[in-house]
């Protein structure tokens, strides 16, 4: 889509896609700003077209200089991921000491703060951390007597195709029955 022919209108197109609510973009147009002409206006379906394909282009353009950033830096994941396994390394080894005289002793400090932070983000890198949240509402499980509890979990073994004698087992084996 071309340019919008009238030049307040694409200030306002060009203002709403950067974020701004309608007042502003009504004022950065340079009119008065009262509420009903802006929604009315803003609203124009040659104005949101506008807004979209604004944002699209956006999008486009640092998606693209993204991707020759990535390219002139040379970063690829084997890249990022071999210095990483570096600065972990570095991490868990230590920086030397040295004495009184700026000598280094021998024996090296380790940073495992440094570490732990490293080994985290790749394991979170490699897949390997899993986020737990509740999918239903929170507690549901909390509020179910053990005959329904029992009930929601034969349903759930069903569901992923294990038999009931599977069920039965991890019972005794969690609840020593």
């Amino acid at each position: 889509m071309p340019i919008l022919s009238k030049p307040k209108h694409e200030i306002i197109a060009n203002a709403l896609a950067s974020g701004k609510n309608q007042a502003e973009a009504y004022r950065a147009a340079g009119y008065a700003y009262k509420p009903a002409n802006a929604s009315r206006l803003c609203r124009q379906p040659s104005i949101e077209a506008r807004v979209r394909e604004i944002i699209s282009e956006r999008a486009n353009s640092e998606a693209k200089a993204r991707e020759v950033g990535i390219a002139r830096a040379a970063l690829t994941e084997e890249w990022i991921i071999v210095r990483l396994k570096h600065v972990i390394d570095l991490s868990i080894r230590g920086l030397p000491l040295c004495d009184r005289s700026g000598d280094p002793t021998g024996t090296f400090k380790p940073d495992l703060g440094a570490a732990l932070s490293g080994l985290k983000l790749a394991a979170k890198i490699a897949g390997l951390l899993v986020h737990r949240h509740e999918i239903e509402q929170p507690g549901v499980f909390a509020r179910m007597t053990d005959t329904e509890l029992n009930r929601a979990l034969s349903e759930q073994f069903r569901a992923l195709g294990l038999s009931e004698r599977s069920l039965v087992e991890i019972q005794a084996s969690v609840f020593g029955e």
